[in-house]
């Protein structure tokens, strides 16, 4: 299986039970299942935070999906990441979130980050972002 980092919105896709876009899910949920997954920290955060804000689940069921997640490649950011994120995100023109992701990414030694919060295709240094919900991908 080959390597590559998950975004946020992936994990919630593949964990929302009642998505009103299956093939979403699905398309999550294959990808996950079907690679070796790495995320960081902010992640696993993020999605404990989704999950129970937007999707409403109990804490414990949250919980589980981060205790499932903490068995992947898990990156720790350091302060050096931090300003790398930064600067990433001032280079790029995106949000210092997703500048922390892609250096996540790279910090991993990956060059593949799934997500659909960032531009399909675009290299982002070392880091090609893929968005596998859009029309090419699922062809």
């Amino acid at each position: 299986m080959s390597a590559a980092f998950f975004d946020t919105n992936l994990i919630v896709y593949a964990a929302d039970t009642d998505c009103e876009a299956p093939e979403r899910r699905d398309m999550a949920r294959s990808l996950l299942l079907n690679r070796d997954v790495t995320v960081s920290t902010q992640v696993l955060m993020e999605v404990y935070s989704v999950l129970r804000r937007k999707l409403g689940y109990a804490p414990q069921e949250a919980a589980d999906w981060v205790h499932t997640l903490r068995d992947e490649t898990v990156v720790v950011p350091g302060p050096e990441d931090v300003i790398s994120a930064i600067d990433t995100a001032h280079r790029f023109d995106i949000s210092h979130w997703d500048g922390l992701i892609l250096q996540a990414a790279g910090k991993a030694g990956l060059s593949l980050v799934y997500s659909e919060d960032l531009n399909h295709g675009q290299a982002y240094g070392p880091v090609t972002v893929c968005n596998p919900f859009i029309e090419d991908f699922l062809a």
